[in-house]
């Protein structure tokens, strides 16, 4: 958990940002419901991964939205 805002609020702040819009946002968390899934991506979550995820999703979305 996280102390004063939660990961929906947190996304929605980056992706409403100018600066930040463009930042990639891999949400994770244990909140697998259909309604969940579809805030995070109403919010602007490019990836959103329900717990428990293997080592080879979390790098899968790290390597699909990094950018060198």
């Amino acid at each position: 958990m996280m102390p004063r805002l939660d990961g929906y609020q947190t996304c929605a702040i980056i992706k409403n940002n100018s600066e930040f819009r463009s930042t990639p946002v891999v949400m994770l968390t244990s909140k697998d419901g259909l309604f969940d899934m579809a805030r995070g991506r109403v919010v602007g979550s490019d990836q959103y991964l329900t717990k428990p995820f293997t080592r080879e999703e979390l790098l899968g979305a790290v390597k699909q939205h990094a950018t060198v």
